[in-house]
């Protein structure tokens, strides 16, 4: 049959209406989000495992294990064609390995007005809010809120407290013994246990302080028709040839690349709208503004673009799962 017989068949043009189809809440973007909608029990919270895993690229080659991004969201709801997410011009180019800029106009005026006397620049100062991610892959190995995760290589975007406890594993702070997670024959599995919960201003958001990696070390475990089954050692402890090409070919069998989630230069039109912020917020231009805008409690803390860190970080804006 034709593709233009198909412009005469019912059944052959239903199956193109699949954008009325509901999304799952991975979407197509292949990250893997923790959704609290789904948790029956608040008390208990969400519940699932996860492995991290090395970052193979289709080339073969061994690259970071995670990729990391800063982005400033900016907040304008009186000028809602300027809202958005912009990443920093700070971030690591992953083609040259340095910063694409020096400079970050938006940081800069964020402490411009922080540090002023104005209270009213202060209240804009708020508009500005920043977000360091972190993205790897990682197996899901138990999901029973999203079961159709299990045994599917996604992408997790997490943050500073997650990053920590990847960090005191590697140091062997926990158990004593330095352990990488990412290791495929001697990681750890971590188990999420994630809440909601609120701060003072009324903010709610997911955290993941609770979240631990296991106890003891062990093998991958891959997805088979009896479910996921972990990978048999040799006698020495390693993986054997055979089981070692299984892993490879399910590693790189996987829908997304991390490297799609890498940091990108700002385009010409993205830096024309931070132009256009920073006037607006610094009261050079007022034209698109039909009004004073004022603070939410919406607002997230900025905190964290400074090199000191503090308790509020931990709390609301380090890892909350912004979706860019």
């Amino acid at each position: 049959m034709s593709n233009f017989d198909d412009l005469f068949s019912d059944d052959a043009l239903d199956k193109k209406m699949s954008f009325l189809d509901e999304q799952k809440s991975t979407g197509k973007d292949g990250l893997y989000r923790v959704d609290l909608s789904k948790v029956t029990d608040k008390k208990r919270g969400y519940r699932a495992t996860v492995r991290f895993l090395p970052n193979v690229t289709k080339e073969g080659q061994i690259g970071p294990s995670a990729i990391e991004k800063i982005s400033h969201y900016v907040d304008t709801k009186q000028v809602p064609e300027l809202a958005g997410y912009y990443d920093s011009p700070k971030n690591i180019n992953p083609e040259t390995g340095a910063p694409f800029s020096d400079k970050c106009p938006l940081t800069e005026t964020y402490w411009s007005l922080k540090n002023s006397n104005s209270a009213i620049l202060h209240e804009k100062a708020d508009m500005l809010n920043y977000s360091r991610k972190y993205f790897s892959y990682v197996l899901v190995v138990e999901d029973d809120q999203q079961p159709d995760n299990v045994g599917k290589i996604m992408i997790f975007q997490y943050g500073k407290t997650i990053k920590d406890k990847i960090g005191q594993e590697r140091n062997g702070d926990i158990s004593g013994e330095p352990c990488n997670i990412f290791s495929l024959k001697n990681g750890k599995d971590f188990r999420l246990i994630v809440k909601e919960v609120q701060d003072d201003r009324g903010n709610t958001f997911p955290d993941y302080r609770m979240c631990q990696f296991v106890s003891n070390p062990a093998p991958i475990s891959l997805p088979t028709s009896d479910g996921m089954k972990q990978i048999p050692t040799t006698d020495d402890g390693n993986i054997s040839s055979e089981h070692q090409e299984k892993i490879k070919e399910f590693i790189l069998n996987r829908d997304t690349n991390i490297e799609d989630f890498s940091p990108k230069p700002l385009t010409e039109e993205q830096e024309s709208k931070i132009s256009e912020i920073i006037d607006y917020l610094t009261g050079r231009s007022s034209a698109k503004s039909a009004a004073e805008s004022e603070p939410s409690e919406d607002d997230f803390s900025f905190d964290e673009a400074s090199n000191e860190s503090s308790s509020s970080d931990e709390k609301s804006g380090d890892d909350f799962d912004f979706d860019f």
